[in-house]
């Protein structure tokens, strides 16, 4: 798997930003997480973000460290999280390893968008 089949954007806006990924999280992709995360951690004016799983059909074991840290860096700023979109069995696999939060999960981005409510 090569890194051209992963991708990631950031969306910012009324203080939510919504980091969706796409393709394969392998091993060969870390450098590109790394810098997702350098670039989530640059983001002022925050205080809600979703980690949106689109079309993401596989996240190695090498990429699990990561996006718990990415996590992690999140939550001590005080912001709220959640992920959506996760294919059924990534998602049990994280929940059940503890690296995400069954009550920050959510189906959809819709879904995601309105568990926050109102962000002032």
């Amino acid at each position: 798997m090569d890194q051209k089949s992963f991708g990631y954007t950031l969306s910012h806006k009324n203080k939510m930003l919504v980091v969706t990924f796409t393709g394969e999280l392998s091993s060969v992709v870390l450098p590109g997480l790394e810098a997702c995360r350098s670039e989530i951690q640059s983001k002022e004016d925050v205080r809600c973000v979703v980690f949106y799983f689109q079309q993401v059909g596989f996240v190695s074991p090498e990429a699990i460290p990561v996006l718990a840290q990415m996590q992690r860096e999140i939550r001590s700023r005080g912001l709220e999280l959640r992920l959506c979109s996760l294919k059924e069995s990534i998602k049990d696999k994280l929940v059940r390893m503890g690296v995400v939060r069954g009550m920050e999960v959510t189906e959809d981005l819709r879904a995601a968008l309105i568990s926050f409510g109102k962000v002032a």
